[in-house]
């Protein structure tokens, strides 16, 4: 599954679930852990992801970040969250221990969050001072494809704090730019008239306010003109790109984010015996295997969960043993049946 799919189910999941996230907490759980796994970070992984993240700043002792991103040992994204609720997330109110936290850790991003929205925040605009405004905002609930290619910049497999931090400062100004170039196209300034008048060559001679003031009609309708047609071959290229989609999709195998959830609760149970880079999956169309060293045959479990009643089952000797759960936390419940799991397949596999 790429990444946009992963986005667009943990959409459709914060839709459902966002009215009933009372707390912090739930929020955390619900909607913000699982989009930094979607970004290819191993939430379980304390040398990728730390929780209640400490830097001492001054004589303000045992502030903590809610999550840290870690590479090398060092953090290089601090996350913030809110409730789901708070619909203001202005830094200078709700995270001032970010602004401190900036400047004494090597970290270059700041994301202020409440499960929905997304701000990104750096020092673009003076080196070592956090900017009091982000360079880019990313709504989970509302869009474009844009702005998921700018996400997965921040992504493990992706991430080049030098290249993003320089298309930090490009989103800052174009989102500049497109303030000013909406703010034209909404109420034309007299300069930017005469701007157009001159390169389009429509008045010979001196450009009175007079021939200003008939033209900012004219520059609005040209204006429209323009959209027009952009929307219709956008329209048109969509169409066509979802058509082509369609034809390569036909069978094409999708894994879920609760496929991907349940993958990452029996990794965490098997740390506790093994290296859990050995654990891994493969995903076909009707289970998502659960293997010991990208092995199939070492199998470990299967997964069925793409269907009203779900399963977690376990095969031996060609049978398979269905064990039903009503969601992926179920897992938890088998831990002494994955382990002894394990077990089995070291000693027939030796």
């Amino acid at each position: 599954m790429d990444f946009i799919e992963k986005i667009n189910q943990l959409k459709e999941r914060c839709s459902a679930t966002k009215e009933n996230l009372q707390t912090e907490e739930a929020t955390k759980n619900a909607l913000i852990m699982p989009l930094i796994n979607a970004l290819g970070y191993d939430v379980f992984n304390p040398l990728e992801v730390v929780p209640e993240y400490i830097a001492d700043v001054g004589i303000k002792k045992g502030e903590k970040v809610d999550y840290a991103i870690l590479k090398d040992n060092k953090p290089i994204i601090l996350i913030e969250c809110k409730k789901v609720d708070n619909k203001a997330l202005d830094i200078k109110k709700h995270a001032t221990q970010l602004i401190r936290y900036f400047s004494v850790t090597d970290a270059k991003f700041i994301i202020l969050t409440n499960g929905i929205i997304y701000k990104f925040f750096s020092d673009i605009d003076t080196q070592g001072k956090l900017d009091n405004e982000p360079f880019f905002v990313f709504n989970l609930l509302d869009f474009k494809e844009s702005q998921i290619e700018t996400l997965m910049e921040f992504s493990k497999e992706n991430f080049d704090i030098d290249k993003a931090f320089s298309n930090a400062g490009d989103l800052k100004y174009i989102k500049q730019f497109e303030e000013v170039i909406e703010n034209e196209y909404r109420c034309p300034s007299d300069d930017f008239v005469r701007y157009l008048i001159n390169k389009a060559n429509v008045c010979e001679g001196r450009i009175t306010n007079n021939i200003v003031e008939k033209h900012k009609k004219t520059t609005v309708e040209a204006f429209n003109l323009f959209m027009s047609k952009v929307m219709k071959t956008s329209l048109d290229f969509s169409l066509n790109s979802k058509q082509d989609k369609e034809e390569e999709n036909k069978n094409e195998v999708i894994t879920t984010l609760e496929e991907l959830e349940g993958y990452a609760i029996i990794k965490s149970i098997l740390s506790e015996i093994i290296d859990p880079n050995r654990v891994t999956y493969r995903d076909n169309a009707s289970y998502f295997n659960i293997l010991l060293d990208d092995n199939i045959r070492k199998r470990l479990c299967l997964l069925r969960l793409n269907r009203s009643q779900k399963y977690l089952v376990f095969v031996k000797d060609g049978k398979e043993e269905k064990n039903s759960i009503n969601s992926v936390n179920d897992i938890f419940k088998f831990a002494n049946e994955l382990k002894a799991k394990v077990d089995e397949v070291l000693k027939t596999s030796v």
